[in-house]
Order: structure tokens, then sequence, then C-alpha cells
């Protein structure tokens, strides 16, 4: 098979690409002052996130069978309203996330 040299190096070839992808535009655009379509999305990107979430969960949903869409409802309404409350979407998501598993696991 593989040595495990090859293996260790490739494990560290990788890292240092992954790192590298994410330092580089920190190096470039330090001293910058972002433009407003930078700004626009930092403003906007994590709702833009969540509709994208929503509509994944969503695709499959069988409507016209018990328990018709119900748990990926009670998600929706949980992160929406976490959302508009706290305007955190990392928290909106993580209650979402929670009681969706809970609704499927023990509810439905």
């Amino acid at each position: 098979m593989f040595e495990s040299s090859y293996l260790i190096g490739s494990i560290f070839v990788a890292a240092c690409v992954t790192y590298a992808t994410r330092a580089i535009p920190f190096a470039f655009f330090a001293k910058k002052k972002p433009s407003s379509l930078v700004k626009y999305f930092e403003i906007n990107m994590p709702l833009m996130i969540m509709v994208i979430l929503v509509f994944y969960a969503l695709k499959d949903v069988k409507w016209e069978v018990y328990p018709y869409g119900l748990a990926h409802i009670i998600a929706i309404a949980i992160t929406l309203l976490t959302y508009l409350r706290f305007n955190n979407a990392l928290l909106s998501i993580l209650l979402a996330t929670v009681a969706y598993m809970i609704s499927v696991q023990k509810i439905f």
C-alpha cells in the first residue's frame, strides 16, 4: 500500500494549501477599505444562507403524507423567530436543528 511518510506528506501539503487559501485574502485585503458590495454581503450573508437552508430542507418534504411536513414547519418557525429576536444566525440554526431532531425522533 502506501508508506506512512507519503501519507504524512500528503496530509501536510493538504493542510498547507487549506491554510493558504484562507490566509491569502487577509494578506491582500488587510489594509484596503472594503467595497460597498463586500459590506452588503457582510450584512446580508447570514440571511442568504438561511434562505438556502430552508429551500434545501423543504425540497424532499412529502406534504400529502403524515406528518405533512410539520417537523419542517416547526423548525422553520423556530429559526425565523429566533433570528428575528436575537439576530444571531448560529443560534437560530442550532435551536432549529435541535427542535427538528427532537420532533422527528420523539414526536412524529
